[in-house]
């Protein structure tokens, strides 16, 4: 098992730096809201199969995650306790007010894997997305802050570090894995991104708060929870804001499931059960995007490109299911065109499974 206290050494060396401070009170007290738990571990995998039922590759065609995230922890060095509440934290919440605060931290390995819509094609293709593949890891902080009025504000700043091209083995987990299954193989990899070494940080907010109570349906609870992003980095740079609305008998106080590209929303983190628990959800999602490696090209070198374009959307439909310590979740993804000349929108499919430690 990862040691945790090497895990935050580990982050506080490769995050960005801020300025030190000592840990307030509120810091060392457990958040009431959260059952105390040993971390959880989530594998993740988005795929276009999930979606359009068809063995077809098509745009971003498919992500894998392997995430563990941390238990809650109070020896989090002090800059990194204050980076976890950044300065515009008070425009939306009243510190006096805070009665919990836990910190946690995790890592995780990812892979995203993108192709033009004819994988056939063994000549370069300008006018739609080029091959590109996405190799990462991912070192995570995260603290939740709760008040005595059950609001809770999820804060996630994120730190990628890996490489784009032919490093990041696309061509060999795409074209490995359709020979295992029989299926015909992607032809056009010769014309993938080249490689690039690629650093994004993110910081995401989500909040469960009292301004956006919503009554009950059909017997059920109902809950909406807003959340903003940014990320800067030259595999991709972007503002969005969203949301998601759930309903079912009983709403746990986690923030849904999370995702893995862009992988805003949501939360690894659970609420386990004594017995059976579910809820529904759909969500929306704008960005406002600057720079996308995967439509953009390379960063250093002349490679393949289109012209993106500037505002993307995603809505997405969804449910989850909670079994004692394990939590198991599907989401179908609506992404409106992300370039010009894209002949429609694509669809793809999250399937998360996520177990308490």
């Amino acid at each position: 098992m990862l040691n945790r206290n090497y895990v935050a050494s580990l982050l506080a060396g490769l995050m960005l730096c801020g300025a030190s401070g000592p840990a307030s009170a509120q810091d060392l007290l457990p958040d009431p809201a959260i059952t105390p738990d040993g971390g959880f571990l989530t594998v993740e995998i988005e795929n276009d199969l999930f979606a359009k039922l068809a063995n077809t590759d098509r745009h971003y065609t498919n992500g894998i995650k392997l995430s563990w995230l941390s238990g809650p922890t109070t020896d989090l060095p002090g800059w990194l306790k204050t980076l976890s509440a950044p300065p515009l934290f008070g425009l939306v919440t009243n510190d006096k007010n805070i009665t919990g605060t836990t910190h946690r931290i995790g890592v995780a390995l990812a892979q995203a894997i993108f192709t033009p819509d004819d994988t056939d094609a063994t000549a370069p293709i300008p006018t739609d997305r080029p091959y590109a593949a996405w190799l990462h890891t991912t070192f995570t902080l995260e603290s939740i802050r709760t008040n005595d009025f059950g609001e809770a504000w999820q804060d996630q700043w994120k730190l990628d570090l890996g490489v784009i091209g032919p490093a990041a083995l696309g061509r060999q987990t795409q074209n490995g894995w359709h020979k295992v299954i029989n299926a015909e193989q992607s032809n056009g990899w010769a014309n993938q991104l080249k490689n690039e070494p690629g650093v994004n940080l993110s910081f995401e907010r989500a909040w469960r708060s009292s301004l956006f109570e919503t009554p009950k349906m059909f017997g059920l609870a109902t809950d909406i929870i807003p959340f903003g992003t940014v990320a800067v980095g030259n595999v991709l740079t972007y503002a969005g804001v969203g949301g998601v609305w759930r309903i079912g008998p009983t709403l746990p106080d986690d923030f849904g499931p999370p995702r893995i590209y862009p992988g805003t929303g949501g939360s690894e983190w659970f609420h386990t059960s004594t017995g059976f628990d579910w809820y529904l959800f759909a969500g929306v999602e704008g960005r406002a995007v600057a720079r996308d490696i995967f439509l953009d090209g390379n960063t250093f070198t002349d490679s393949l490109s289109v012209d993106k374009k500037p505002l993307v959307g995603d809505f997405k439909l969804g449910a989850v299911a909670v079994l004692g310590s394990a939590r198991l979740s599907f989401t179908h993804d609506f992404r409106t065109r992300e370039f010009y000349g894209q002949p429609k929108i694509d669809q793809f499919g999250s399937i998360v499974l996520g177990f308490a430690l």
